[in-house]
């Protein structure tokens, strides 16, 4: 790492095959985030696939919502080490667990900036495969990034058509109902399903399937029968656009494009206008009156992250 120019500072997260620390870079001058690749945990030409699939789509990459890939280098064939920004705040998992379910506001922020990132991968043919909340991170103004496309996919196409994936990718947790089944899936369509995971996760604090039993689960899935506690209260629009993302049957399960479209985003949307001063906040980027974002800044000021974290667990 010194020969390439960083300074270890500390270890942010180890998994199976690597680990994620964080450095300063001399030549950027500031802090990063390193994934660390050690090639000889791989062991089978199968996770090789996906690490090769992995440095290639990330090196073509560039969307703000997405974890920026700064630098790749190997070091004798036995350690690959990826160089990303770091984001200071720490996974969206840690923050829900800290502060507890987000606003409505907040979490449409966030979730559009989901639905943003998701949409360039899907128009460049990419698919994450593995929308959690531990892959989406904070960065020092709380906005989202994607990171960690260790089982991302660059798709194909046969006569127009999706070439169906058949390898099964991602969290159980948050996985699509037809990738449980073992039946060949689009990717794409998968994806958003993980995305409504995340979204209920953002309003409830809570999974909205118990994955202790994934047969049973499956079961829940197919009626198509998702829980809505009364407590916190959620807008019924935010529970319709829940219903549509989580709908078991892929051919009506809502697309991107249509979330956009959807009843609670433009709600916010026009409640985010309402709220707009066209003096507030000058040249600062930020939406929202003064007391608006002062309410803002407060709830997400309760988020006690270590500076020191911000990335996901190599390997994972």
């Amino acid at each position: 790492m010194q020969k390439n120019g960083y300074k270890f500072k500390s270890k942010l997260g180890e998994g199976m095959y690597g680990k994620v620390v964080s450095a300063s870079s001399a030549q950027l001058k500031k802090m990063v985030a390193i994934k660390i690749i050690y090639k000889e945990k791989l062991m089978s030409k199968n996770l090789e696939k996906f690490l090769s699939r992995e440095l290639e789509i990330i090196r073509s990459l560039n969307h703000p919502n997405i974890v920026k890939t700064l630098d790749i280098f190997e070091l004798h064939t036995s350690k690959v080490y990826v160089v990303m920004e770091l984001c200071v705040k720490g996974n969206l998992l840690k923050h829900i667990n800290s502060k507890g379910a987000l606003s409505d506001h907040s979490s449409y922020r966030l979730f559009t900036q989901l639905c943003e990132a998701v949409q360039y991968l899907h128009n460049e043919d990419v698919a994450h495969r593995d929308i959690k909340c531990e892959n989406l991170l904070l960065d020092m103004n709380f906005n989202l990034k994607v990171c960690d496309f260790g089982f991302s996919k660059r798709l194909t196409y046969t006569d127009g058509r999706i070439v169906l994936s058949e390898t099964y990718c991602g969290t159980s947790s948050y996985a699509a109902p037809e990738i449980l089944r073992g039946l060949p899936y689009n990717p794409k369509v998968s994806d958003v399903w993980s995305m409504g995971v995340v979204l209920y996760m953002m309003l409830y604090a809570l999974m909205p399937y118990d994955a202790t039993n994934i047969k049973r689960m499956m079961a829940t899935q197919m009626r198509h029968d998702i829980n809505f506690p009364n407590v916190p209260s959620v807008s019924s629009e935010a529970k319709d656009l829940i219903h549509r993302t989580l709908h078991p049957n892929v051919e009506q399960r809502i697309t991107i494009s249509n979330i956009f479209l959807n009843s609670w985003m433009l709600l916010e949307e026009r409640v985010k206008a309402t709220c707009e001063a066209p003096t507030s906040n000058a040249g600062s980027g930020q939406e929202g009156t003064p007391d608006d974002q002062a309410k803002e800044n407060k709830e997400l000021s309760k988020d006690d992250s270590d500076p020191g974290e911000g990335t996901s667990t190599a390997g994972q």
